[in-house]
């Protein structure tokens, strides 16, 4: 730290645990966390099935990266349970770098409503990528083309439930295999069709997360490997008492990623120890517009509960292109500086094919 800076810290309890975070301004200046651009922000990229290689700790804190955020799924999961990320994830908290969990929720997979609009109770319904062969090897069933099959298939278990169109109807899993998923439908409210879905053929569909995996990795894992666990598509406070249930003691950050968690932020940042907001999710049910005020509510939300705030996606995906970022992406992290969050999430393709640069600009750009 600089010796003419002043530091503000913020100790927020967190399940036995805490959050610090650490804000400094210039010593003289009249500026409070609340009012002024933080000089110290908080910067997490993310690690996923998508990376090929992972940066190492060093490099990553050397870039100027705080924290990293792991999604465990797909493949990743098992690597954690075997205990083979262990080393990597030692070398990086003992760095200093904040570990996040990232536990996946109910998860939105945008799809076609090809066949969804005349469902009835009763009905068996294939969820498939393409809908050429699925009604020969399922005679009388009625098929539901879905954009992202292979997220499908990796979420659901026989008996999960799975919510259509905003509650149009309900699905209940009968067999998953390699390439789709057969479904009964259980009930059918098709008047809660929202006229924008039907006008887009396009809606969400959730598939309620996490797993019961997912829950037991939390509990042995979390605590002894991660500074915190991440809820994604958090939408209710359930998510949140499930997780404490099975891990005692560690620290819950919700994040916040869809309208329906929007509507219940408060309450979620209240039973939560931290928020993150995800633009890139919320951007497939809002418009542009919406998404920035569901931002800078959220933010002022957190502030108000003294609760730490991270807003991650679409930030610099502007260098996936360019060797600098674009006028836009700046003025975006200038804006998010303005609106004082806490932690900036570098995520998307950029945090895939070029993490060390990404948060080597944000750094520069956070000052």
């Amino acid at each position: 730290m600089h010796p003419d800076a002043m530091r503000q810290s913020c100790r927020y309890p967190c399940s036995g645990r805490s959050v610090i975070v650490v804000r400094e301004c210039p010593t003289g200046v009249d500026r409070t966390p609340a009012e002024g651009v933080s000089m110290r922000t908080d910067i997490f990229t993310t690690l996923s099935n998508r990376n090929e290689t992972w940066p190492a700790p060093a490099d990553l804190l050397a870039a100027g990266c705080t924290g990293v955020r792991i999604i465990a799924k797909g493949k990743i999961l098992p690597l954690l349970d075997r205990g083979e990320l262990t080393p990597w994830i030692h070398a990086a908290r003992d760095g200093g770098l904040r570990v996040l969990l990232d536990l996946p929720g109910d998860k939105p997979l945008v799809r076609r409503l090809t066949g969804a609009l005349h469902l009835v109770a009763g009905d068996e319904v294939v969820l498939a990528d393409s809908t050429e062969e699925a009604p020969r090897r399922h005679p009388g069933s009625r098929v539901m083309e879905i954009d992202h099959g292979r997220r499908l298939l990796d979420a659901v278990a026989v008996g999960d439930e799975i919510v259509v169109a905003d509650g149009a109807y309900v699905l209940v899993v009968n067999a998953v295999n390699a390439a789709e998923v057969t479904t009964r439908c259980v009930a059918s409210s098709p008047m809660t069709l929202s006229a924008r879905s039907v006008g887009r053929r396009s809606t969400a569909l959730s598939v309620s997360c996490p797993t019961a995996p997912e829950l037991e990795l939390a509990a042995r894992l979390g605590p002894k490997l991660a500074d915190a666990v991440v809820v994604s598509f958090c939408e209710q406070v359930s998510q949140i008492t499930r997780i404490r249930e099975s891990a005692a003691g560690v620290t819950v950050f919700a994040k916040i990623e869809s309208a329906r968690g929007y509507a219940e932020a408060e309450r979620i940042a209240e039973a939560a120890d931290g928020v993150l907001v995800g633009r890139h999710d919320l951007g497939v049910e809002l418009d542009p517009s919406a998404v920035c005020e569901v931002v800078r509510n959220t933010v002022e939300l957190c502030r108000r509960l003294r609760r730490p705030v991270v807003v991650g996606s679409r930030i610099l995906e502007s260098l996936c292109d360019r060797s600098t970022p674009s006028a836009t992406d700046v003025a975006d992290v200038r804006r998010l500086l303005r609106l004082g969050v806490d932690g900036l999430l570098v995520a998307g393709s950029i945090s895939v094919l070029d993490p060390l640069r990404a948060v080597r600009v944000l750094r520069d750009l956070c000052g």
